[in-house]
């Protein structure tokens, strides 16, 4: 009992026929077959996401962090400073 078979399908398709018309049958076929692609797209993420959540070591590695701690930014220079201009 699961499956569709050929005349369950073509019975499925004239109604669809019947109910949307020939003209927008195309629309509703391409909107059909987009949204088909974002659920495989999506499970495909998602089924990712859980394996490297997983297994760690399929995971990209992460850049080490260095043991020296980042050296303060330099004092601009008295060129790049410019003087507060005063309304009168």
């Amino acid at each position: 009992m699961g499956r569709i078979g050929p005349f369950e399908l073509i019975l499925i398709l004239c109604i669809a026929l019947i109910i949307f018309g020939p003209s927008k049958l195309p629309a509703l076929a391409k909107s059909m077959g987009q949204a088909v692609k974002e659920f495989r797209k999506g499970t495909q993420d998602l089924t990712k996401d859980l394996e490297t959540a997983v297994d760690p070591a399929a995971a990209p590695a992460a850049p080490a962090a260095s043991a020296a701690p980042a050296a303060p930014a330099a004092a601009p220079k008295a060129e790049e400073v410019k003087p507060s201009e005063t309304k009168a």
